[in-house]
């Protein structure tokens, strides 16, 4: 596991760019790539710093690492966020085809998206994560549903944050990631980056340590 500090901008620039060298490098040998997306206020300069990075997208599928059981089109779907900050903008420049996303379907379920998800591996292949001020990931939550099992998505209706029902990718599955990539973003996040930091922190404790069973993963921190 490597781990990178520095200012925000700066480590936005360096996510972005290594995203872009994952992805290129995993087109070199796969037809299909799945790259695990999330939500909140982490992400949207990486993704808007994507749309200037050279990437393979036609061989990219784009899934959610966890998702709110909201309408699509609901101002809090993880999907519209990241439609809204760079995918809605490469599918107009014909970059990347409409039929890589795979929003979650509130209407649809966890079973069927789980089959959507096999259809292209077992696993993400590149994986973006942002810890939570508790150390969540996901909708991984600290002694709660970093316990529950599943070697896919999961599906929670008592979620300890609201909305309460969502559905999130499992600790198996992440574990599994060929890459991940971990953001610690904000004063707020100070106090699970030492957590997450500390030898003795458990992964129950802690969800957002589960990185560190991925043997290709980063950790960016501005705190």
């Amino acid at each position: 596991m490597k781990t990178i500090k520095g200012k925000r901008t700066d480590l936005e620039k360096q996510v972005a760019s290594l995203i872009a060298e994952k992805l290129n490098a995993l087109a070199k040998t796969k037809k299909e790539i799945i790259f695990g997306v999330v939500g909140g206020t982490s992400v949207p300069g990486i993704y808007k710093k994507l749309l200037d990075e050279k990437i393979p997208w036609k061989k990219v599928n784009v899934f959610l690492v966890d998702e709110r059981i909201v309408p699509v089109a609901s101002e809090d779907s993880n999907f519209k966020l990241a439609e809204d900050t760079f995918l809605n903008e490469l599918v107009e420049k014909g970059k990347l085809p409409q039929e890589n996303l795979h929003p979650f379907f509130e209407h649809r379920g966890t079973e069927i998206y789980n089959e959507e998800f096999k259809q292209y591996g077992k696993e993400f292949d590149l994986v973006l994560l942002s810890a939570g001020e508790d150390g969540h990931v996901g909708a991984l939550f600290p002694n709660y549903t970093i316990e529950e099992d599943g070697d896919y998505f999961i599906e929670l209706d008592e979620s300890p944050k609201p909305p309460k029902a969502r559905i999130t990718a499992s600790r198996k599955l992440l574990e599994r990631s060929g890459t991940a990539i971990l953001l610690f973003f904000g004063d707020k996040k100070k106090k699970a980056y030492e957590a997450f930091s500390n030898p003795k922190t458990s992964v129950e404790s802690c969800p957002a340590k589960l990185v560190e069973k991925v043997k290709d993963s980063y950790v960016f921190t501005e705190v």
